[in-house]
């Protein structure tokens, strides 16, 4: 189909790492891990906030990452934690209801048993491997790149870009956000990863929904949206 704005879309697609959370015999060697198994530095203990201990959601080992993550090559482990009673509202920074945690080393780290309080999640441990299939934004968010206006204005167009122009809805680093409702009006720094609902683990945010994470590199800032059906 001979539309400008799907020759534009074909150049910016990304190919995201997505996440195979268990199905398989766990490695010893392998340290990412969905829920739980996580390392801990023995004098900084299990993360908490006013709340107490925090949830385990996701430990990425970045050398285990197929190129890692997009300008974090000097970091080597990177965690994501809850809080335990609610998730926070709207675009909230790193340590707002939840806590994201980089380690240049896994020097010193050890396994820590997740406290009773927190364990309501089954741990599963994590495969990281390339999509087979690229990344594209959703209709919302393909207009900051593109004007849909032809496509718009096509039954047949529109109904080619919402089947050509997918994208990986399930735990995923790299890509573009998979998101449910609209994207965040006012996002703050550049869409890093996803972290799904996963049957597996138990984990639920909201109705089947699913968390986005940002980063600023412009004042080494994390964020946080969520969204769901």
């Amino acid at each position: 189909m001979e539309i400008k704005a799907f020759q534009e879309l074909n150049q910016i697609g990304k190919t995201p790492v997505i996440a195979k959370i268990g199905g398989f015999r766990p490695d010893p060697a392998v340290h990412s891990w969905f829920a739980g198994h996580f390392f801990i530095h023995p004098n900084h203990g299990w993360p908490t906030d006013q709340d107490g201990a925090m949830v385990p959601i996701l430990q990425i080992y970045l050398p285990e990452v197929p190129g890692g993550i997009n300008g974090f090559n000097q970091c080597k482990m990177i965690q994501i934690f809850l809080n335990q009673k609610e998730l926070p509202i709207d675009i909230t920074k790193n340590g707002e209801g939840w806590k994201l945690i980089e380690y240049s080393t896994i020097e010193g780290l050890e396994l820590a048993e997740t406290p009773e309080e927190v364990r309501g999640l089954k741990p599963f441990q994590i495969q990281w491997n390339e999509s087979e299939q690229k990344d594209f934004p959703c209709w919302e968010e393909a207009w900051s790149y593109v004007d849909l206006s032809e496509v718009n204005e096509s039954v047949e167009a529109t109904d080619h870009f919402f089947n050509q122009y997918t994208n990986y809805s399930f735990t995923k680093i790299g890509g573009y956000g998979a998101y449910i409702q609209s994207p965040p009006h006012q996002q703050s720094g550049d869409f890093m990863l996803q972290i799904a609902s996963e049957e597996k683990p138990r984990f639920m945010i909201g109705d089947n929904g699913t968390m986005y994470f940002y980063y600023d590199k412009e004042i080494n800032e994390w964020f946080m949206h969520w969204d769901c059906f």
